[in-house]
């Protein structure tokens, strides 16, 4: 009897709990719903907002109109090109757009404008929003510099500076050379047998060659490792691990993400890959924290090098003793720090790369000009490039219409936008063009979030806006029409916080122009895929007999990831 009335309890308490518990969830939606509208009431112009769904029905369109792995940065594009659907008698997108999205989503404030930016990013650095900390938490246990705040994060971002920077790059570029000719002659193969230049090349997946170059390149820059990953028939296994890796961080962060973060089967594949990338990354680390102990190395060359320098040089400076902890304790942040350059940096160079040879296969002057500056910087004779650069690296950065075009992609294909934290009563102040009179932007309860891309095809910055024009980075009169707004221009983010990696993704990027654009013509090869896969998708179904006639599959968003080429010249 005892045991049946404590189970009664159990359950009576259990019940309460879920009670209060769905009352809070209920009361945080009212909270999130009623704070909208009293932005609403303040006179300040929202998306057409539900009591019930918030701006849920917004989302649902954009993904709607999209492929399914459209880049969620899209989203602030689509919606400067669709916001007379959502804002009620408004002529221009509002600069700050908020959007309500509980319970499937934080609620964001969209920024699109470039002074607005400056006050949560340079003027007042806010802290990086609690999501996406916690994305990047199973990789790096919130032991990074994307991840810290406050003087932990100032302390290791000095540390890592000096091997991110453009002197120490510039230091590097033998190396780097190494790494973009192993690529360069990857794409030269697939162009081999074809025989002249007006004969296309088989389809590969461009992506996949790029995405491995810029593995050997942030291997060799962070750790003095030679990953050699292009050479490679297959994966080696810190790309295979580093992929299940990001997989899982995205299952977590899709939908039945919250159950999965609980389950001992999906823990347990986490702490796997942890152990297999530890087991690569952390012997090179400690390897390289003893010979500076000991005094046995020579010029600072990796990023990892210089934060153990920097780190050491600093713990003696303060009287400190080198002890296994501390030694061990450095190792894990260190080792932390490098799995999150491999997970920030891979993809985002790899497909910057993919849209810089679509928007120059797309404009054929600025390829044509590009070649030009390479035969006069460098020399008429493409195959020697290599062997100059390697005498004289200062070269590749007297290349001005080389970084124009690729500043220029990156206008046009931002990958990454910051959103931060905000504080309670912060709000930015933006002035009306018209009015001359400054308006107040609540930020309390919304996270702000760059819209890169919004504010990259402004034409309140880029006159053309649409339209790939490299030259205008060549403009240095502010009377010029053409003449950038670099406040307007974030690819990298801006202030404090910005991309560590900057330096060094520019620098591959300028190696990738001359080394590849010069000797190859390199194109989309979505009708030639379409052709495989309806070869592909009939000889299936004609096994199957399950009918008669067979539809191209449905282009993604990576439509610009397979290519093919063929020589030029």
């Amino acid at each position: 009897m005892r045991g049946v009335v404590m189970f009664q309890i159990l359950l009576w308490l259990s019940g309460l709990a879920a009670v209060c518990a769905l009352i809070q969830f209920l009361y945080s939606g009212y909270a999130c719903r009623k704070r909208t509208r009293c932005l609403a009431s303040r006179g300040i112009n929202i998306a057409h907002h539900s009591m019930l769904f918030g701006h849920i029905p917004i989302l649902i369109d954009f993904k709607r109109s999209n492929p399914p792995d459209v880049n969620i940065g899209v989203l602030h594009t689509w919606l400067a090109t669709n916001y007379v659907k959502y804002f009620d008698g408004a002529s221009q997108l509002p600069p700050v757009v908020y959007l309500d999205l509980w319970p499937v989503a934080p609620s964001f404030a969209l920024v699109y404008d470039a002074s607005a930016i400056m006050q949560f990013t340079q003027s007042r650095s806010l802290p990086k929003l609690h999501e996406l900390t916690e994305y990047i938490r199973p990789l790096t246990f919130g032991r990074d510099i994307v991840s810290t705040e406050g003087q932990e994060w100032k302390t290791w971002r000095a540390r890592f500076n000096r091997g991110f920077s453009s002197r120490n790059i510039i230091r590097l570029l033998p190396g780097l050379i190494d790494d973009v000719q192993a690529f360069a002659d990857n794409i030269n193969a697939m162009a081999r047998n074809v025989g002249d230049s007006r004969t296309w090349g088989p389809v590969f997946q461009l992506r996949e060659k790029a995405a491995d170059l810029t593995l050997d390149v942030i291997c060799r820059v962070t750790l003095d490792m030679k990953l050699q990953q292009q050479s490679c028939s297959s994966n080696t296994l810190l790309k295979t691990t580093l992929i299940d890796q990001v997989r899982l961080m995205n299952l977590l962060n899709a939908n039945g993400g919250l159950i999965r973060r609980y389950m001992p089967w999906h823990r347990a594949m986490i702490a796997r890959n942890n152990r297999v990338l530890d087991s690569i990354i952390r012997p090179l680390i400690v390897r390289l924290m003893k010979a500076e102990a000991s005094n046995s190395t020579e010029e600072t060359n990796s990023a990892v090098e210089a934060a153990i320098q920097h780190t050491l040089a600093a713990h003696h400076s303060k009287g400190g003793q080198s002890s296994t902890d501390y030694s061990e304790n450095i190792a894990d942040i260190i080792t932390c720090n490098v799995k999150a350059f491999l997970f920030a940096g891979e993809d985002t160079t790899a497909s910057t790369i993919c849209f810089m040879f679509k928007c120059l296969q797309d404009c054929p002057y600025a390829l044509a000009r590009l070649r030009a500056e390479h035969d006069e910087v460098l020399g008429g004779v493409p195959s020697e490039a290599a062997s100059i650069l390697r005498r004289n690296p200062q070269l590749l950065y007297n290349l001005p219409y080389t970084l124009g075009v690729i500043k220029e992609t990156l206008r046009l294909y931002p990958l990454a936008s910051t959103a931060r934290q905000s504080p309670s009563g912060f709000d930015l102040i933006i002035m009306n063009d018209i009015t001359g009179l400054e308006h107040h932007y609540p930020l309390e309860g919304f996270a702000p979030w760059v819209a890169a891309a919004g504010v990259h095809q402004s034409p309140k910055y880029w006159p053309r806006s649409s339209e790939f024009l490299p030259e205008r980075w060549l403009k240095t009169e502010k009377s010029d029409p053409l003449y950038p707004c670099k406040e307007a221009w974030v690819p990298f983010s801006s202030g404090p916080r910005n991309c560590i990696g900057m330096e060094l993704a520019l620098a591959q990027l300028r190696l990738v122009c001359v080394l590849v654009a010069r000797s190859l013509d390199i194109k989309e090869a979505w009708g030639e895929w379409d052709e495989i896969r309806l070869v592909i998708v009939a000889f299936f179904i004609s096994l199957s007999r399950r009918c008669l006639c067979c539809l191209p599959a449905t282009r993604s968003i990576n439509q610009n990831r397979l290519a093919n080429c063929r020589p030029f010249g």
